[in-house]
């Protein structure tokens, strides 16, 4: 992919359908939150990355986004309201758990 500067629909939805567990498992280990995911961006060829639009499950009005670096599908950055983003907890916090 890399240097690709398109994909095709069904590997844009392969990309998604792999994003989407690695996002869960993200915000489940550092926010303690069960999320759903209910679009994507893709931006290539300008930055590589993927973003995923969704929510917190039992919270609809929280909304979230989880950007990722592609092709490596490592979490680039997290973002919704700031009071649910600074309840980030550490890498200390994550390992001790």
């Amino acid at each position: 992919m890399t240097g690709c500067s398109s994909l095709s629909k069904t590997e844009r939805k392969e990309l998604y359908e792999k994003a989407i567990p690695i996002g869960q498992e993200y915000f489940e280990k550092y926010y303690d939150a069960d999320v759903e995911f209910e679009g994507y961006e893709i931006h290539l060829p300008m930055s590589s990355t993927m973003v995923l639009h969704g929510n917190v499950k039992d919270d609809p009005y929280t909304s979230l986004t989880l950007s990722f670096y592609l092709p490596s599908l490592e979490v680039k950055t997290a973002g919704g309201p700031g009071e649910f983003i600074d309840k980030r907890k550490s890498e200390e916090e994550v390992s001790s758990d």
